[in-house]
Parts: structure tokens; sequence; C-alpha cells
């Protein structure tokens, strides 16, 4: 596993208790505790500049205004289903026999429906095996038993409460590319749909395989045609990634940051990218308690140092708030444990120099500890006082929305979405196993509307993950008590 690996689990799947226990109850002896803690402190300064912008803005500037969020408590509640599946419930809920396949007699997962509150509709697929998820289908993928090949792959559109089967037309690449000394090899399938490119990728397993079959493919927004094809190099503390275009239908490789100095630079292992994808923040491992990071400009050809560009020294982090602002942040740390205690933050446009202050050493919000301060969610700041009072921030524009009617508790958490437009929030009950969700809800950040509903029966599942499932769906893991089922729960709001 690579920082990227851990970065895209933890975007998506949020651990339950007990695995938080074991992480906040492992002790590091002094004598290994500088190597460790400098691992951390980099991961989480990379996790965090991935998913945020600028925080608080000032009221140094008396132009702006407060506005104020809608929330929507819905008085329905929801009710999870159960071994003995009863669903007696205000939320209006439908349940046929799934649409079978003519070509085989095999059990599909079931599907059951409801609307809550006429606002929210959920689907709970049960099923005896895992499957997976497509945008909007459904699938079941088999691999060789070395996971490089795809053998079979089913895929069904959830219509309602059936499963319609689809045949998408899968294309297959075959990666075979040497890159400086490295031989990368593998399968890559993919197909469209509705516009969109969706992919998929064997992992083999065992050390015989790494690093040199190590690669990865992320999407290029904007484009079907190509893909972003990451090759890397080394584990852990030595791992090194460089990114290459590969275009799906030839096959060939582009190395398009050859002309810009970035392709030069040493121990690169981490890259942010613009949302045009025209500039990218390069984080590089070095020889000091903080990673070195670069400014690479595609247009202009170049590639700069942070430090120098800012003027700011090392000890500075920076984000994409657009695809021309960034956002700088400094930290204090805490002596115990080298983690976060206050964050200082600048919005930076990058075509004049300007750099505004918007945050001025607030508390740095610590789930574990002192649960209150600042959030940060991509180009937005969750503020929240001890009082349990939350503020949004907009990070770019310093604006100010006021979230009436709700009060943050211990134990509530937000995430991102895709595009970075809505917050997935959820209340866990600490006292039962698995997450244990108790409210669930989403924050639509462009239209200021809060829609959050209570759920009852959760104690009987074990919740293991939650997340986005796309810009539009949240989804939840979960199986019955007994390990009989498992469960895969939609909501789309």
């Amino acid at each position: 596993m690579n920082i990227n690996d851990y970065r895209n689990a933890m975007d998506t799947i949020v651990p339950g208790k007990e695995l938080k226990d074991r992480i906040l109850n492992q002790r590091v002896s002094s004598k290994h505790n500088a190597p460790i803690r400098r691992i951390l402190a980099c991961a989480m300064a990379l996790a965090l500049m991935l998913t945020c912008g600028t925080c608080v803005a000032l009221a140094a500037n008396p132009e702006l205004r407060t506005a104020v969020l809608s929330f929507f408590h819905l008085k329905e509640r929801e009710q999870l289903p159960s071994q003995e599946d009863n669903r007696q419930t205000n939320a209006v809920q439908t349940k046929n026999p799934p649409a079978q396949p003519e070509e085989t007699d095999e059990p599909l997962p079931d599907i059951t429906q409801a609307e809550i509150g006429s606002l929210v509709k959920a689907q709970y697929i049960q099923m005896d095996q895992t499957y997976g998820l497509s945008g909007s289908l459904l699938h079941q993928l088999t691999w060789s038993e070395d996971y490089r090949t795809l053998v079979d792959a089913k895929f069904w559109e959830i219509q309602e409460n059936q499963l319609i089967p689809v045949q998408p037309q899968i294309q297959t690449n075959t990666i075979d590319i040497t890159f400086r000394g490295s031989h990368y090899q593998g399968s890559l399938y993919w197909f469209l749909r509705d516009g969109e490119l969706y992919y998929f990728q064997g992992v083999p397993l065992g050390i015989d395989t790494r690093p040199e079959d190590e690669w990865y493919v992320q999407t290029v927004p904007g484009h079907t045609d190509v893909v972003l094809l990451k090759l890397a190099q080394g584990q852990q503390i030595e791992y090194t990634e460089y990114p290459l275009l590969y275009y799906l239908d030839t096959g060939k490789t582009e190395d398009f940051l050859v002309d810009t100095g970035a392709d030069r630079l040493e121990r690169a292992y981490d890259y942010q990218w613009s949302k045009n994808m025209r500039k990218a923040l390069i984080s590089c491992s070095v020889d000091t308690d903080e990673p070195q990071e670069w400014l690479c400009d595609l247009d202009a050809g170049t590639s700069t140092r942070l430090d120098e560009l800012t003027g700011m020294g090392q000890n500075v982090s920076a984000g994409f708030a657009d695809n021309d602002t960034l956002i700088l942040t400094t930290y204090t740390v805490s002596e115990t444990d080298g983690t976060w205690r206050t964050i200082t933050c600048y919005a930076y446009d990058l075509p004049t120099g300007q750099m505004t202050k918007t945050l001025d050493e607030t508390h740095f919000y610590r789930w574990w500890d002192e649960p209150y301060g600042a959030q940060r969610f991509g180009s937005r700041c969750i503020l929240t006082d001890p009082d349990g009072q939350v503020t949004l921030v907009d990070l770019k524009t310093g604006e100010q929305t006021a979230m009436e009617g709700f009060r943050y508790q211990e134990g509530d958490r937000f995430m991102i979405s895709p595009s970075g437009n809505q917050l997935l929030y959820y209340a866990s009950d600490s006292e039962t196993d698995g997450l244990g969700i108790t409210q669930l809800g989403v924050i639509d950040l462009e239209r200021n509307l809060f829609i959050a509903f209570d759920r009852e029966g959760y104690e009987n599942l074990y919740e293991e993950g939650i997340g986005w499932s796309s810009d539009h769906t949240v989804s939840i893991h979960a199986r019955s008590l007994d390990r009989e089922t498992r469960y895969l729960i939609l909501y789309t709001f």
C-alpha cells in the first residue's frame, strides 16, 4: 500500500469504533518516535491539503455578509432492515422480486426501496456476496487466481426496486511500459456510459509483483479518451510516483511534464492537480521534517518551489481552491504528539501574487481531543465553537453562512463529495459495534440547504463503512450481526 491507496481508501470509507480505538491505543517508544512522527505529519498534511482550501474569513472585511443555511430535520425516521425485516415505518416503502437475467439461474441481490420524507430515496440491496458499483450500475467482477486478468464481468442497472441486466462494451488495454528502468505491465479494463469513463484494474498480490507492476489510473476531467497513468517505484518512505498521459484508443503514452522541469524533481511522490489540470502541486520527500512542495505550471512551462514563490519559508502547505488560487496553510504543532494545534491560512492569487489572510491561528479540530474548531473540506471550512454552534465559510470569498437550527455534538462527522459541492453528514452511536449511524444528511453547499433524518434499527446491523459512491449517491456497507447477509444501502438526496 502506498500513500495514494491510503488516501483513496480514507476518502471513501470511514472505519468503525474498534479500528479507531486500536489506532488511538497504539504507543510508540521514544527511540523510534522521530521518524514515525515525520511520516504521520507528512501524511496528515497531505491528506488535509487534498481536501482543503482556506479557512475562516476574518472580521477585517466589513463588507462580508453572513448568509443563513436552511436546515431541514425530517420528521420521518428511516427504519433499517433487520433479520426479521419488519419494516413498519412512516417512510413509504415498496418491495418486488428482482428481475433475473435469462442466461443464468443464479439468484440476484434482493432490493427494497424507501422514500424518507419525500426528499430522500433509499435502496437496500441485500446480497450473499460482495458487489460493487460503477456509477449507477451494480457489478460483479471475477478475477483470475493471481488477480491480474478479468475473467468475467456482470452488470445490472438499478431501476427502482429491480435489477436489469446490461452489457456495457468493455474494452481492454494491455499496459506494457518500460520507464526509467522499471517495467510496468498488466491490463486495464474500461467502458463508457452516459458520457462517463469507468475502469477496472487487477490487484496482483505478493512481493514478486512490486514495485515493477505498481501502476495506477486516474481519470482526466472532461475527457474519456485519455487517463492519467501513474507509475510508482519503491515503498513506504522510498515511494515515488510519476504521471504520464495514456491514450486509450492507441495505447500510447505522453510525458506531458517533460518541458516543465517537473520531470527532474527528485523523490516526487504526490501530485495535486487544479481542476483544468494545467497546474500541479508536487510534493517531494527530502531530509527534513516537512515535504518540499513545487508548483508546476504547464502553460508557462515552469516548476517553482512553493517557499520561493510565496516567500513564506518551508513550513507552508498548499492546495488548490480553483485554477488560479492557492490556499496556503501554516500551523503550530503540539509538542507532545506532533499533531496540529492551530492553523493560519492565506488565499494566494497566482496571476497577481496577492496574498490575503483568511484564518489567523485558529484552533484546529481534533476528533479524539477537544472536538471543536476548524475543519476544512475543499473550498469550504466548518467552524464549530465549544457550544456546538456551526458556521460554514466559503474559503475563497470569505462569506460566512450560519447553520441555524443545528448544533454540533461530539461524534458528528462530515465528508466532502467528489466535486466538492456537497458535504455528507452523519452521527454515530459510540456504544454500538461498527459505525452505528444514528443520523444521516447532506449539505448542499451551492444551495445552502441541509437535509438530515434519524435512523432506527442501526443496532441490528454492523455498519462497516460510509462514503460517496458518486456526486449524487451516498453508500453504506453493512452486514447482519450473524454475518450471513451483506447490505449495500444507497441514498439519493
